[in-house]
């Protein structure tokens, strides 16, 4: 029951009216605009992502075209989910089979642990796919390279990073 009323009150956090938000994003309500002849910013809306991942964990990533974290958080999510579903069935049978109060403890300890970490997971994936909404399509430079050497005259190692701008 608590799960369902934090995950109803994140939704509606994330359908707030712009003007309560810090920020206003009104402006960049096109999805592709050109600043110049040869320059072309891709645009994904960040509250849109944001939403698409508080239904479910990595829709919002999928919507960024980062594939691969979507499935690590979807994933991620119904393995928490699966953990905690299995060890509060176990705490329920332990219960009824008269079990140890430290062996009870313990299992809902484990238990409540599983739902932080599905909790953790589920506000981490509404997050990242925030900001990665926020720097899609940005241009990335991978003119970076890393030179490892040695000289052997003076018993040292060398590390050299190079960048092109």
């Amino acid at each position: 029951m608590r799960f369902l009323i934090v995950y109803i009150s994140m939704i509606f956090l994330c359908i707030l009216p712009e003007r309560i938000k810090a920020q206003n994003f009104l402006r960049y309500q096109k999805h592709e605009y050109s600043v110049s002849d040869t320059l072309s910013i891709q645009y994904k809306s960040p509250k849109g992502a944001m939403i698409r991942s508080a239904i479910l964990p990595g829709w919002g990533q999928a919507y960024n075209h980062k594939f691969l974290k979507a499935l690590v958080y979807m994933g991620g999510e119904v393995y928490f989910a699966t953990k905690y579903i299995e060890l509060n069935d176990e705490l329920k049978i332990l219960r009824m089979g008269q079990a140890s109060i430290s062996l009870i403890e313990d299992k809902e300890y484990e238990r409540n642990g599983w739902g932080w970490l599905f909790t953790a997971g589920y506000l981490l994936a509404i997050g990242d796919a925030f900001v990665d909404a926020h720097l899609y399509g940005l241009n990335v430079n991978s003119d970076i390279s890393v030179e490892v050497g040695s000289n052997v005259d003076k018993n040292s190692l060398m590390l050299q990073i190079s960048m092109d701008f």
